[in-house]
């Protein structure tokens, strides 16, 4: 586990600089300068619908350079496989422009009447697509190097604070909101380059191509393997955003759609530890698979099930121990605290998402591989059906109801199959023992009585008390009682760390 929690902690860092960004992004610099229609189109569907697209236009790339990375070990074969990572896009690329213009009419009768700012850029999303499939290519193939803090520091960090430049010059007229939207579609054009440079001072970029995988031996099993995936693929990525996709088409349009936006973003940092866990851990995985040790599988999804539970419930009860302060402290409150279900909602189904551990990279990776496709197709239908149900009845609030019921089936059918085909399961003794922890912890912050908060400094005062008693009850009950070696260890490092720290200033 050690290179996977150095760059998972590193990648972590990066995520949350990012978050931070992002957030400030949202609730101060959009909300001051755009309204709120603009608001849902650049900040949740401009760059929603593009990831989807992508997901098929990828042909299953990154899932497959993962998995067959480990046969590509000699100077020539990583050739090889570095090229098929660039060439085969183009084949996806091709075929979604295709049929993305063969169903434009399908795509306007869908958005025009409540969203028409969705069919105004239609051709947009073209370019950011490709944008996107580059980029994710690239550090896919970072990725299987065991590099990810970088390539995680360019997405998360350089182009949010492009999107915080372009955001500015469109507040203070210095550029249209056409233009502003063409410059974010540039940004993706400069996060290529910037890619390309660092794998030039890794020694890891290729100037000259070779065709060769194509005769290489797992060729044929790449292929297969690709062709399962893309089914996977596509709806891995339309799951987290399939709200986005459909709020627009109903009653409050991209209103309805930044409500929920803002909404789910506040609980989306609950589960960046997971993002950066998986990026890592999947290469590692796939090795393991390769020397049939089922043991080290076994270990690393125990570990990181309890790990990440306790990270995300530390982060959960934070955000909803404090979320009517949080909201209160969002500009235009009045009109976003209506997605504080949302929060809720959103929040548990990462939990869920994260205790479960790494369901999804321990099916992708093992002989098993088709039924997490099927498993993946299973959730799409539930969603989008559930979707479907609950959100022209409750709105923002049913598609996080969907998602939530959703999520929940999911993991658990596939814990159950991992369980009956590997015999292993992520939980542990100390999986209850986060739960009690947690729970005593809220009860104590959400109830304990506060003086009525009548400005931003007690509002801040409050919030920091409850964070604090979490942290004094969860934080410190699941090191007393040694819930995880990994944490604790962690713990003691650092506080070593600190304390040589101040030995040698002194």
């Amino acid at each position: 586990m050690g290179i996977i929690v150095r760059q998972g902690f590193k990648s972590s860092i990066v995520s949350y600089v990012g978050v931070v960004i992002g957030i400030f992004n949202i609730l101060i610099l959009y909300n001051q300068f755009l309204t709120q229609e603009q608001l849902g189109l650049y900040a949740s569907t401009l760059l929603t619908f593009p990831v989807i697209y992508m997901s098929f236009a990828l042909l299953g790339v990154p899932s497959v350079a993962v998995r067959f990375h480990s046969r590509f070990q000699d100077h020539e074969s990583r050739r090889q496989l570095f090229t098929f990572i660039i060439i085969t896009p183009l084949v996806g690329l091709a075929a979604f422009v295709a049929l993305y213009l063969l169903f434009k009419p399908l795509y306007l009768k869908f958005y025009l009447d409540h969203s028409p700012m969705l069919v105004k850029y239609y051709y947009v999303f073209i370019p950011l697509t490709v944008g996107m499939v580059y980029l994710l290519a690239l550090e896919s193939y970072s990725r299987i190097n065991l590099r990810i803090a970088v390539p995680s520091l360019i997405r998360e960090v350089g182009l949010r604070l492009f999107n915080s430049a372009v955001v500015i010059m469109f507040g203070y007229k210095i550029i249209t909101f056409d233009t502003m939207v063409n410059l974010t579609v540039l940004s993706y054009g400069l996060a290529i380059v910037a890619m390309l440079i660092y794998l030039h001072f890794q020694k890891r970029l290729y100037t000259s191509l070779d065709f060769g995988f194509v005769k290489h031996p797992a060729f044929k099993e790449m292929y297969r393997y690709g062709l399962w995936v893309l089914l996977g693929g596509a709806s891995a990525a339309l799951l987290p955003h399939i709200e986005k996709v459909l709020l627009p088409a109903f009653k409050g349009g991209l209103g309805s759609t930044a409500i929920f936006d803002i909404a789910s973003r506040i609980a989306l940092v609950i589960s960046i530890p997971r993002n950066s866990i998986v990026m890592i851990s999947a290469p590692i995985i796939s090795e393991a698979y390769a020397r049939n040790d089922i043991a080290h599988i076994d270990t690393i999804y125990k570990k990181s099930s309890l790990n990440l539970f306790i990270i995300g419930s530390f982060l959960f009860l934070g955000i909803w121990a404090n979320i009517d302060a949080i909201f209160g402290i969002i500009p235009k409150s009045e009109i976003y605290s209506q997605g504080k279900w949302v929060v809720l909602m959103v929040g548990i189904s990462r939990i869920v998402d994260m205790m479960t551990g790494l369901n999804s990279e321990i099916l992708t990776n093992s002989k098993y591989y088709r039924y997490d496709i099927v498993f993946m197709l299973f959730f799409t239908i539930l969603i989008l059906f559930s979707s479907q149900f609950l959100i022209p009845l409750y709105g923002f609030n049913g598609a996080a109801a969907a998602a939530l019921f959703s999520t929940v089936v999911y993991n658990f059918v596939k814990l159950f199959f991992i369980r009956q085909k590997l015999g292993i399961q992520p939980f542990t003794l100390g999986t209850f023992k986060v739960i009690m922890l947690g729970t005593a912890a809220y009860l104590v912050a959400r109830y304990m009585p506060f003086p009525e908060s009548d400005s931003l400094i007690s509002t801040m005062l409050i919030i920091l008390a409850r964070s604090v008693i979490i942290t004094v009850i969860f934080g410190g009950g699941i090191l007393l009682w040694n819930v995880s070696e990994d944490i604790s260890a962690g713990f003691s490092s650092g506080w070593k760390l600190i304390k040589t720290t101040i030995l040698r200033i002194k």
